[in-house]
C-alpha cells in the first residue's frame, strides 16, 4: 500500500517526505530510515470512545439526519463509517451522486467524496483507491436516500491519522469536527475490516495525503502568490512588466515589484530564484531567450528596490516549458506569461501584498451587509438565465482556518442544471478542471488582496483534467425550483474579527463560472 504526500514547513505540520510514494509498514517492506532533519514516527495517540458525531441538514430538498464516525484504524489505513437517512422533504437521491467523488468515479455508489482534514497541521486525506481508481468504499443494502427508507450506511478507507480526532468535510453537509479516531478493538462494532473493502489486498492501494496550500492575488491579478509550506512562488504578470516581445521594464513594473519586495521581508535566508516564463506562441528558442532576458531585468530591478544581500540569487529562463495552464485561450496564455520569484518562507504563511484600502476592489455585483443573501441572474453554459439566491450563512474559525457556509437556492421556475454560480475552473491557481465548479471561486478580500480557498495537489494517478482540488464543495449540483444546495469553503485565517467575502466573475471564453456578489462586514464566529 502506498501513501502519496507532500512536505510542509516544520512547526506547521508533521515532517513528510516530498513527492514520493512511501511503502508503509505492514506492506511487506521495512520503513525507510528518517533522513536529515526528519523526526521518527511517534506511536499514535487515539481515542477510546467510538461515539459518532450527529449531523443534520437539508440536502437538495431532503431533511437529512445521520452520524459520521468513528474512524477506525486498521493497519496503515483507517475506515470511516457514515450513516445518513431522510426524515422529511420530497424526492430521493442516490448517495453516490451527492457524497461520491464524481471527478473520479462516475458510477460507483459510495461516500468516497468525503475528505479527512487535519485543521491543526493543514493536511487533507482523500479516499484510498486501487491504482485502477476504484475507491476502498462500500455501501450496505441501501444506496438511495428517501423518506420512509432505511438510512444508508457506508464505509470508506483513508490513510490513517495519528491524532485522537479529525475533521471530515462531507459534501452538502459541511465540515464535521471532532470525529473520533479509534483502534479496531475500541470500535464497538461500528466498522468493517479493510480486507472487506480491498478483497484483492492493499499492495496496489494508494492513500492520497496532501498539504493545504494558500493562494492569493492582488486586485488587478498582477501579482499572484502561492505558499506551499515548503516554497513561496510569487508570479508577476509579464503583461504588467513588459511590452510585447520586450525585456525592457515598463512604467507599471515598479508597483508590482515593490509588492514582491514587501513579501521578501517574510522570506528566510537562502536561495532566491527569479525565473522567466513565456506562452507557447512563437519559436521555442526565441521564447527561451526572451524568458532569460526578462528574468534578468526583474532580478536587476529587485536588487534596486529590495536588499537581496542575504539571498543566493539565481536567474534563469524557462521559456514555455512550465505553463500555469494547458489551455490555449488568450486568457490562459496571459497567465502563462510571467516572471516567478521563488523563495523559502519563514514560519508565517505568505499572501500577496497589495493596497490596504478596503475599497481597492470595486464590487462587480450586489453587496450584502453581513450575513444574508441576494438573488443573482446567472448565465449557464448554454446561455440560459438561472435565478439563484446565494446566502452566506456563517463564517467561523476552525484550527488555523476560516470555514464559510453558503446556501444556493433556485428561485426560478425552471430546472437549473450544473449550477456554476460560485465556481471557476481556470485562473492563476492552475487547472481546477473536471467540470465540477462548486465553491472554488468564493474568496476573501483583505484590502487590495484576494485570498482564495485553500487547495492542494491531487494524486495524478486518479485525476485526468485537474492538477488541484480546492478544500470546498466540488459541486453545487442541479436544482429543482425552490430547492437549496449547501456548500462549504475553507480559507486561511486572516486573523480579523470581520471579513469581506467576495465572489468575482468566474466565466472564461470556454467555460461558464461564478456570478459576482459581495458580503461585507461579515462577523467571524469563534
Amino acid at each position: 500500500m502506498h501513501q502519496r504526500n507532500r512536505t510542509r514547513r516544520a512547526g506547521v505540520a508533521p515532517v513528510l517526505l516530498a513527492g514520493v510514494a512511501l511503502t508503509l509498514a505492514g506492506c511487506g517492506a521495512d520503513a525507510p530510515d528518517p533522513g536529515p532533519g526528519q523526526a521518527t514516527s511517534a506511536p499514535p495517540t487515539l481515542s477510546t470512545d467510538p461515539t459518532p458525531v450527529a449531523v443534520q441538514g437539508n440536502v437538495l430538498g431532503l431533511d437529512i439526519e445521520g452520524t459520521v464516525g468513528p474512524l477506525v484504524v486498521d493497519g496503515d489505513l483507517a475506515v470511516l463509517r457514515v450513516e445518513l437517512g431522510a426524515i422529511g422533504g420530497e424526492g430521493s437521491l442516490l448517495a453516490g451522486n451527492v457524497f461520491g467523488n464524481r471527478a473520479i468515479s462516475d458510477y460507483d455508489d459510495s461516500f468516497d467524496g468525503v475528505r479527512l482534514v487535519d485543521l491543526d497541521s493543514g493536511v487533507v486525506r482523500e479516499a484510498a483507491r486501487s491504482v485502477s481508481g476504484k475507491a476502498l468504499a462500500e455501501l450496505g443494502d441501501q444506496y438511495m436516500i428517501a423518506p420512509g427508507r432505511e438510512p444508508v450506511v457506508g464505509f470508506v478507507a483513508f490513510d490513517a491519522p495519528t491524532t485522537p480526532t479529525t475533521a471530515v468535510l462531507v459534501p452538502s453537509l459541511g465540515l464535521v469536527e471532532e470525529i473520533p479516531v479509534v483502534a479496531a478493538a475500541d470500535a464497538d462494532g461500528l466498522t468493517v475490516p479493510v480486507a472487506d473493502l480491498a478483497p484483492s489486498g492493499v499492495d496496489d492501494v494508494v492513500a492520497p495525503t496532501a498539504v493545504l496550500e494558500t493562494y492569493s492575488a492582488t486586485a488587478d491579478d498582477a501579482v499572484r502568490t502561492r505558499d506551499t509550506g515548503e516554497k513561496v512562488s510569487v508570479n508577476v504578470s509579464s503583461d504588467v512588466l513588459f511590452a510585447v516581445d520586450s525585456a525592457d521594464l515598463g512604467p507599471e513594473a515598479d508597483t508590482a515589484l515593490e509588492a514582491v519586495a514587501r513579501e521578501l521581508a517574510l522570506a528566510a535566508d537562502g536561495e532566491l530564484v527569479v525565473a522567466g516564463h513565456t506562452d507557447d506562441v512563437g519559436d521555442d528558442a526565441a521564447n527561451q531567450d526572451l524568458s532569460e532576458r526578462r528574468a534578468r531585468a526583474v532580478a536587476d530591478r529587485l536588487g534596486q528596490v529590495a536588499d537581496l544581500g542575504r539571498f543566493d540569487v539565481r536567474v534563469e529562463g524557462r521559456g514555455e516549458r512550465e505553463p500555469v495552464t494547458a489551455e490555449l485561450t488568450d486568457e490562459a496564455r496571459a497567465l502563462n506569461r510571467r516572471v516567478t520569484v521563488e523563495f523559502t518562507a519563514a514560519d508565517e504563511p505568505v499572501v500577496a501584498e497589495g493596497s490596504t484600502d478596503g475599497d481597492a476592489v470595486p464590487a462587480a455585483g450586489p453587496t450584502v451587509e453581513g450575513l444574508g443573501g441576494a438573488t443573482l441572474e446567472h448565465l449557464d453554459s448554454v446561455g440560459a438565465v438561472q435565478d439563484l439566491h446565494v446566502e452566506l450563512v456563517e463564517v467561523r474559525r476552525a484550527g488555523g482556518y476560516l470555514v464559510g457556509t453558503l446556501d444556493v437556492r433556485n428561485d426560478g421556475t425552471d430546472y437549473a442544471t450544473f449550477v456554476s454560480v460560485l465556481g471557476s475552473v481556470r485562473d492563476g491557481r492552475g487547472d481546477l478542471g473536471s467540470g465540477f465548479l462548486g465553491a472554488s471561486n468564493v474568496t476573501l478580500l483583505d484590502g487590495g488582496v484576494r485570498v482564495y480557498p485553500v487547495d492542494y495537489l491531487v494524486e495524478p494517478t486518479f485525476y485526468d483534467l485537474n492538477e488541484r482540488n480546492v478544500l470546498a464543495d466540488l459541486q453545487v449540483g442541479s436544482l429543482n425550483p425552490g430547492v437549496t444546495s449547501r456548500v462549504t469553503v475553507v480559507w486561511p485565517d486572516t486573523g480579523a474579527g470581520t471579513v469581506v467575502v467576495d465572489v468575482p466573475d468566474g466565466s472564461t471564453t470556454v467555460s461558464d463560472g461564478s456570478t459576482p456578489v459581495r458580503f461585507v462586514d461579515v462577523p467571524v464566529a469563534d
